[in-house]
């Protein structure tokens, strides 16, 4: 019984280090992903400000 203990302690340690590494991943990817959409919204900003200044 204790073997069993021990191995599902192994277990769920190793599935919580496995979900921290997933959580930093993700934080990593959601920075990233919003300095991506604000270069996105700076640029659409640019071009409509562009157009704008042709239409006048």
């Amino acid at each position: 019984m204790g073997n069993k203990t021990d191995k599902n302690k192994e277990e769920t340690q190793s599935l919580l280090e496995k979900s921290r590494a997933l959580r930093e991943k993700s934080k990593a990817t959601e920075t990233k992903f919003n300095e991506l959409k604000a270069q996105v919204d700076e640029f659409i900003h640019a071009d409509k400000s562009t157009e704008d200044a042709k239409n006048i």
